[in-house]
């Protein structure tokens, strides 16, 4: 149940950084990415089910690797506000 939870939550923590890299006015949307992607990593994080929890130990780190990027291009593309 535990993978399965983390398994959704660092999928959204992926949309949500998808959607910053799609748009990039702020920083808004990537901080909810990186916040849902450790919580789908912690929740994957192996208690004697190694081989299930793999997918969404990796979606949760792609989810806050994406959210960083997008935060650094969105200060790279126009001035702080």
């Amino acid at each position: 149940m535990r993978s399965t939870v983390g398994l959704v939550l660092g999928a959204l923590g992926v949309v949500c950084a998808l959607i910053g890299l799609a748009l990039i006015n702020g920083i808004s949307i990537e901080f909810p990415g990186i916040i849902l992607g450790a919580l789908g990593y912690y929740f994957c994080l192996p208690n004697g089910d190694r081989v299930s929890s793999r997918p969404g130990q990796i979606l949760g780190i792609v989810a806050v690797v994406l959210s960083v990027v997008s935060i650094v291009l969105s200060g790279l593309a126009g001035p702080p506000q």
